[in-house]
């Protein structure tokens, strides 16, 4: 079977494309998995195999015989099913300065996605599960700015060197998976996005300069094909862990004026944890804490949602002012070469009331009056990234 895919591995979520023989799918789950410490082992009825593998991302119990994993025999719960189960729970530490690629998680969530997608497209072509599967992947990765520099290479290297085993142990008879790597692509986080941002074409661009015209900025005798047609461009990242500033000249990435800046979405969430713990609003995770502030409060949780979300509310003003600093940064670097500025990522909804504010201050600073600083729609903002792997990964699939 021939996979190819890109994927986004988020220090919050995971969201991917990928496809096989033509049927391309989505994949979309949180960057997390259990540790099997103990387990049941309760195999589903035949009935109930549709469903899980239809949700295998969410529900997969695996283990890996691979040199990007160092416990492979380890089983592990993947997404939802491993949130849910109450068993010690691993995730991207978001104040950590230990890069992506030498993180495990990253391979395994990587080779989950791989492995998932393969007996998700063996099931609904023949309505059964196999014993073993063998797959070829050609697939685009993204790292951080900074870790972009220096470890693309190695991050790379570590997929393509060694074959990988995965197991999967949620039916009644074990799924082996096996993984060769013909070509991995790495790219800079928020990058990848800038390939996707075009494609969407003129209506997102007319929305985003309904948008930001409502707020003041007039942007005279600019259309949507101006936007379209720049090549010198700003992008801001809100990732969970970082956000990345991806700087393109002339339409090609810049590494020397890009940046990352080691906060994201997940460090407002992190210290909201800390001062929530000290009131007595206890939370095990930042997937906890983003689940409890999405969910609408009830009579009997309202009170203490909007405590939550007051303390939620105080950090991202601090978070706000911090991007904004960075971005000043940037401008002073890229100079008046920049045309357009995106804002866009998985964390960008979440503080575009205070944050998009900031950033329109910020480029008056520079005497940008009407200075095109455009804000993607959450629809579109959170994908970006994989939707412009997938482009990079079919390119060099057919090379």
């Amino acid at each position: 079977m021939k996979i190819i895919a890109g994927l986004d591995i988020g220090n919050g979520y995971v969201k991917g494309s990928a496809s096989t023989a033509g049927r391309q799918s989505g994949i979309d789950f949180p960057s997390t998995v259990a540790y099997v410490t103990n387990m049941h082992d309760i195999k589903p009825s035949p009935e109930a195999i549709s469903g899980i593998v239809d949700d295998i991302f969410n529900q997969m119990d695996a283990s890996f015989a691979s040199g990007l994993v160092k416990d492979g025999s380890t089983r592990r719960l993947f997404g939802r099913r491993g949130l849910e189960s109450g068993l010690p729970v691993e995730e991207f530490d978001v104040y950590s300065h230990l890069s992506k690629a030498s993180q495990d998680l990253s391979g395994i969530l990587v080779l989950g996605c791989i492995a998932g997608k393969a007996v998700q497209d063996y099931w609904n072509e023949k309505k059964s599960l196999p014993s073993n599967i063998t797959v070829d992947a050609t697939v685009a990765l993204a790292l951080p700015i900074t870790e972009y520099k220096k470890y693309r290479e190695e991050y790379a290297a570590h997929f393509m060197k060694d074959r990988h085993v995965v197991t999967i142990y949620n039916f009644a008879q074990l799924i082996t998976v096996e993984i060769t790597f013909s070509n991995v692509q790495v790219l800079a986080e928020g990058a990848a996005a800038q390939f996707a941002i075009v494609s969407k074409g003129e209506n997102v661009m007319n929305a985003m300069l309904t948008d930001i015209r409502k707020r003041g900025i007039a942007l005279d005798g600019i259309t949507a094909n101006d936007v379209i047609a720049a090549k010198n461009i700003i992008g801001i990242d809100i990732g969970e862990g970082t956000v990345n500033f991806p700087v393109l000249v002339e339409g090609q990435f810049n590494p020397d004026s890009s940046v990352t800046f080691n906060k994201g979405y997940g460090s407002v969430l992190a210290r909201a944890m800390d001062r929530l713990d000290e009131l007595g609003y206890p939370f095990n995770s930042r997937k906890e804490l983003a689940d409890f502030i999405s969910t609408q409060p009830s009579n009997l949780t309202r009170a203490r949602y909007n405590r939550v979300m007051g303390i939620i509310e105080e950090e991202k003003v601090s978070f706000a002012k911090e991007v904004s600093m960075q971005f000043v940064k940037v401008l002073s670097r890229v100079g008046s070469r920049a045309e357009v500025v995106y804002v866009y990522g998985g964390g960008a909804t979440a503080v575009k009331d205070v944050l998009y504010p900031e950033l329109l201050s910020a480029a008056k600073t520079f005497g940008q009056e009407d200075y095109p600083v455009l804000y993607l729609d959450s629809k579109y903002s959170r994908y970006l990234n994989k939707e412009g792997l997938y482009m990079i990964a079919e390119i060099f699939s057919k090379k």
